[in-house]
């Protein structure tokens, strides 16, 4: 199974020329397959955290290794195949392309990958039906509910069938109806496509559903 360390992980910011540590030395390692959530109140790092194991922000120092490889060694075309296959993001928005139909924008990693416009199409057509939307599929993204485009972002995250699924508070803005459903439907797919997936998440519930559960307190995983 592949798996994602992180080991001794700091993060600095200066802030109107304050020293401010987040992170202070998080050690952890995270299986494909399992799940996990990172929780804590609002400002203490979580997104933060996420970010630097995606490999989207560099920590001050300490390193994040995906089977045994710092991540943030890679040359270009290692970093981007990371981004783009290893790993897929959600987040608290759903960042859809409003120009674009919903078919169109579950596409968009394959085509960034460079494969077929009609392997894309087919292959974002499946996703469409696992999450539910594929009588939506001709339809631009501000037409749906924001329930349906937090799915329509599941489908996208999906595509290059990742090995993990890093998600920063994607029901936040959700009401709990329909968050409960996401993260039923989310743990689902989890399963179907054999993911690890790390969540943080101030919600009890959403934490409660994952295997694992850290607070992220102080700078530090407990």
């Amino acid at each position: 199974m592949n798996r994602i360390e992180a080991n001794n992980i700091y993060k600095e910011f200066y802030v109107k020329s304050q020293h401010e540590n987040v992170l202070n030395g998080i050690t952890i390692d995270f299986q494909q397959g399992q799940t996990y959530a990172i929780t804590g109140v609002s400002g203490t790092g979580k997104s933060t955290l996420l970010h630097i194991l995606a490999g989207l922000e560099e920590p001050t120092s300490g390193q994040v290794l995906l089977d045994g490889k710092n991540i943030f060694q890679f040359d270009n075309k290692s970093r981007n195949h990371f981004l783009n296959k290893q790993v897929g993001l959600l987040f608290q928005q759903p960042y859809l392309i409003k120009e674009l139909s919903v078919l169109e924008n579950v596409m968009v990693p394959g085509l960034i990958a460079q494969k077929s416009f009609e392997e894309c199409k087919k292959r974002a057509g499946q996703l469409l039906q696992q999450v539910g939307l594929e009588h939506k599929k001709e339809q631009l993204p501000m037409s749906l509910s924001g329930g349906q485009q937090q799915r329509v972002a599941f489908a996208r995250a999906l595509f290059n069938k990742p090995t993990f699924l890093l998600a920063d508070e994607p029901t936040g803005n959700l009401d709990i109806t329909t968050g409960k459903k996401m993260i039923e439907l989310l743990l689902q797919l989890v399963v179907e496509n054999n993911m690890g997936l790390i969540i943080s998440s101030h919600d009890k519930y959403v934490a409660e559903q994952m295997e694992q559960i850290f607070v992220l307190q102080d700078g530090m995983l407990k």
